[in-house]
């Protein structure tokens, strides 16, 4: 089975951690997998990645190349499957129309891993919404990533749960893993800090913000530091409010590299997934959750139903009833106060890590379900 993997975004805004975890298992089953991407490469980048270039810059002008461009990859590569997102659905427009000619033979399978962030059913939504839309006209199969996403397909475009795969997000446990942040904390003149850390997206709605504003009703704590690492629409506000309130206990690191991303981990104390308890991520996968996991972290977490599907007990993780400057300086205080449950937590989170959150226990479940597609015993179109 050869699968294609097309990805909406570039290089420079990539965040798709998917596509570091899962092609390699598939490429280590036998499987030749590529993923088609906008932008340039560099060697953090692995080499089953296939670039377009990004004309002026402009995402719009790579998406459209991709179109045209697509229809000669898979000529080239013929794949068995191709995976798109919702972002990048409808640049299959002319492999569609080869595959009604007979030229190509490959399947369609369009991978729901986010809705819109923005509730006000606007652009977003519209691109959301059309691509379901068309992946069922024009799709195979539909994979989620949680079961109660999957609800919400079916009950609002039609779908059956039975046409629908679930797999979650994964961890990659040898990239994960245990380490010492001694060095980076020494080359950061951190020794002794207790630190608290985030990575990811800095974007509205995220928690972020009011994650640096919990330093405000933490002064007291000398030792507090508060790490920041990403990138974002939100990152100049982040700096203007860090700045403006003279945050000194808050530091900021633009985004790094994937393969640096351990080493920053790896100096925490204390992990934090700020995501407030909204609609659009209570059917996410907290991926940055399951890496915090896997490398041994206590994390602090609010209280919502994508956390709790992953840790559901209440000594699993420091919980917080929500993502106010208030609520996360109390869980912070609450953790600094219990550091002699550190040891426990950790050794349970890479416990959970190896023998739930793998990527390949995920591949597993995407493989069966790409076999019974290529096999026609599962068709959207049809209903199958």
């Amino acid at each position: 089975m050869k699968i294609l993997w097309v990805n909406s975004a570039t290089t420079k805004t990539l965040s798709n951690t998917r596509l570091f975890g899962m092609p390699p298992v598939f490429i280590k089953w036998g499987h030749p997998t590529l993923c088609l991407i906008g932008g340039k490469l560099d060697s953090s980048y692995p080499d089953y990645f296939v670039t377009l270039p990004v004309p002026l810059g402009r995402i719009g002008l790579y998406r459209l190349l991709a179109i045209w461009t697509l229809p000669l990859v898979c000529l080239k590569h013929k794949p068995d499957v191709i995976i798109t997102d919702w972002m990048s659905a409808k640049l299959t427009r002319w492999v569609v129309v080869l595959r009604k000619l007979g030229l190509l033979k490959c399947k369609l399978v369009h991978d729901v891993r986010t809705v819109p962030v923005k509730d006000d059913r606007g652009k977003s939504y519209s691109i959301y919404a059309g691509s379901l839309k068309y992946a069922r006209k024009q799709f195979d199969g539909i994979t989620t990533i949680t079961l109660p996403l999957r609800e919400e397909i079916c009950s609002e475009f039609g779908f059956s749960p039975q046409q629908i795969a679930v797999w979650t997000s994964g961890v990659d446990i040898d990239h994960f893993r245990l380490g010492d942040g001694t060095g980076l904390r020494k080359r950061l003149g951190l020794e002794g800090k207790f630190i608290v850390f985030y990575h990811g997206s800095i974007n509205e709605n995220r928690g972020v913000v009011e994650l640096a504003l919990a330093a405000e009703h933490l002064t007291d704590l000398d030792e507090l530091r508060i790490i920041i690492v990403g990138g974002g629409n939100q990152w100049e506000k982040l700096k203007t409010v860090v700045d403006e309130k003279n945050l000194k206990q808050v530091l900021l690191q633009p985004g790094v590299p994937y393969k640096d991303i351990p080493g920053w981990i790896s100096m925490a104390d204390l992990c934090a997934v700020p995501l407030p308890d909204h609609a659009w991520w209570r059917v996410s996968s907290p991926l940055k959750l399951m890496e915090y996991l896997a490398m041994g972290k206590p994390v602090l977490l609010t209280d919502m139903k994508a956390h709790r599907a992953v840790l559901p007990e209440d000594d699993e993780a420091f919980y917080i009833k929500e993502a106010t400057p208030e609520e996360f300086a109390s869980g912070i205080r609450r953790a600094v106060r219990s550091k002699g449950s550190f040891e426990c937590l950790r050794k349970n989170g890479r416990r959970k890590a190896e023998t739930e959150l793998t990527w390949e226990s995920q591949a597993k479940v995407l493989n069966e379900y790409l076999d019974k597609v290529i096999k026609g015993e599962v068709d959207i179109r049809y209903g199958l």
